[in-house]
C-alpha cells in the first residue's frame, strides 16, 4: 500500500470517535477494527514491539535461553511463525504496546483501563504469531512530509526508514536523519 493510499485512509477515519477510550476490553475491541485497515508489512522480530496490539494465546513454556530480555523482566524467544512472550504484565500500555493475553481458562487479560497494563503474581507465557500483530498506524511529518507509519517503514526502537533514508525519533513524534557514527 503507498503512503498516499495511507493517508486518505488514516484521514477518512477518527478515532476519537470510533475507538472506546474507557475500559481495556472495550478499547482493544474497537481500536482493532480501526487499525485492521491501516495494515501496511508484517510484524516481525524488529518491529513487533513498537506501538503494536496483539492478544497473545497462554502457552507452555519454553526450555531455551530468550532471545532477548527486557528492562522490566519480560522474556521474548522469536520464531519464523511468531514470538513467544513470558511476562507478569499483560494488557494494554506495555511501552507503547497493547498486549492481551487470552488464558487458557478462556479469560483474557486485557490490563484496567486502555493505558493500564495488569500485573500478575506468577509470570505468564504466550504466543502470538507475527500475523496477528496489528500496528498502530499513526500520522507523524518527516522534514514536512505527512507520513503514516506501519510495519513497513518501521526498522526498529525508534527507528522509521523512509525514501531510503533512516529517520531516528529524538523526542515524542519528532524524527530526525539517522547517521551512523560507526
Amino acid at each position: 500500500m503507498t503512503q498516499k493510499e495511507l493517508l486518505k485512509r488514516y484521514h477518512e477515519k477518527n478515532i476519537e470517535e470510533e475507538v472506546s477510550f474507557t475500559k481495556a476490553f472495550r478499547y482493544f475491541k474497537t481500536a482493532r477494527k480501526f487499525y485492521e485497515d491501516l495494515q501496511d508489512g508484517t510484524a516481525s522480530e524488529i518491529n513487533f514491539f513498537e506501538n503494536t496490539m496483539v492478544t497473545y494465546e497462554e502457552c507452555e513454556p519454553l526450555k531455551r535461553k530468550p532471545d532477548f530480555e527486557s528492562s522490566s523482566g519480560s522474556c521474548y524467544w522469536y520464531s519464523k511463525k511468531g514470538v513467544v512472550r513470558r511476562s507478569d504484565h499483560w494488557g494494554c500500555g506495555i511501552v507503547n504496546c497493547d498486549w492481551a493475553l487470552h488464558q487458557k481458562n478462556g479469560k483474557t487479560l486485557y490490563g484496567t483501563y486502555y493505558t493500564n497494563a495488569i500485573s500478575v503474581r506468577d509470570p505468564k507465557w504466550g504466543f502470538a504469531k507475527w500475523t496477528d500483530f496489528l500496528f498502530k498506524a499513526r500520522e507523524i511529518e518527516i522534514n514536512g512530509k505527512p507520513v503514516i507509519t506501519t510495519f513497513n517503514n518501521t526498522i526498529g526502537r525508534d527507528l522509521l526508514k523512509i525514501d531510503d533514508k533512516v529517520y531516528q525519533r529524538k523526542v515524542i513524534e519528532v524524527f530526525e536523519e539517522y547517521v551512523d557514527e560507526q
